[in-house]
């Protein structure tokens, strides 16, 4: 080695002590590694000592938030007057609104009635159609018949398939339209129906209603003085087909019954003035 010059001498020490550039690149690296760890974990320790210093400003604000609304309920709660106060009128309106909702509901069954017996009119024209215009044959009471020894059968069942029962069936209770709905008695039940049969029109001609021939004899002094056969014609518009058994549909002074008249027209049933 050369000590006489310098420079020489110099730029081998440097290039002696300089380590490798992959050497210093990676210590470098682990430096900055190190340093941004340590700067993450001091981070992490003040914003810990932070929370746990102040008081959480979301719980502050749920908590103000809770007492205003506990203050305004307490200033928008009923008073015990006020509470009378209102169910009070609540009842006025249920006293005025109940009696207009019965009626209302009075109404209702009363129509569905006159719906029924119209039906059972229409049934009984076209049975008699059927029938060279020959009016059914039924009981007035089926569960007491006139004559025991040949009961006559149940206008319902006289009428059913024309009213919409299928042949096959033999269920003529279930036809509602023999039922009133303010039967509340079971005759509709006991009976098959709710409407009674004009027994005395029991094999009449329809639309040509008459009594048998009447024997009139007129009697003074124990003399007889005339003697007369009279026949009575029953209009169709005053002859009556089926009635309610019984007053379903109250009405006073007039009968609470509904009755369907030969020419198919429905209508309150009228006391007679005998």
């Amino acid at each position: 080695m050369n000590l006489q010059n310098p420079a020489r001498n110099s730029y081998i020490a440097c290039a002696v002590a300089t380590p490798p550039p992959s050497q210093g690149r990676n210590q470098i690296r682990a430096e900055l590694n190190a340093e941004t760890q340590s700067n993450a974990e001091e981070r992490k320790e003040k914003e810990l000592s932070a929370n746990l210093c102040e008081p959480p400003r979301l719980c502050v604000k749920s908590l103000r938030f809770a007492r205003v609304l506990r203050d305004r309920s307490t200033e928008l709660a009923f008073t015990l007057i006020e509470l009378l106060v209102v169910m009070a009128i609540i009842a006025l309106l249920a006293g005025l609104l109940l009696p207009a909702l019965a009626r209302a509901k009075t109404k209702a069954y009363n129509a569905v009635c006159t719906n029924n017996l119209r039906q059972l009119g229409v049934a009984t024209r076209l049975y008699s159609e059927d029938n060279n215009n020959v009016l059914p044959s039924a009981e007035i009471l089926p569960t007491q018949p006139i004559n025991p020894q040949k009961p006559l059968p149940r206008i319902c069942d006289v009428l059913a398939r024309y009213v919409g029962q299928v042949a096959s069936t033999n269920i003529t209770n279930s036809l509602t339209v023999f039922k009133c709905p303010t039967d509340k008695v079971g005759v509709f039940a006991a009976e098959g129906s709710s409407y009674e049969w004009n027994a005395d029109l029991n094999g009449h001609r329809i639309d040509e209603t008459r009594t048998a021939n009447m024997f009139i004899r007129q009697v003074m002094h124990g003399v007889v003085i005339q003697d007369t056969n009279i026949v009575l014609r029953f209009p169709p518009e005053t002859t009556p087909l089926l009635l309610d058994y019984e007053e379903f549909h109250p009405r006073p002074p007039k009968p609470g019954k509904n009755v369907v008249f030969m020419d198919g027209h429905v209508s309150p049933l009228e006391a007679s003035s005998d």
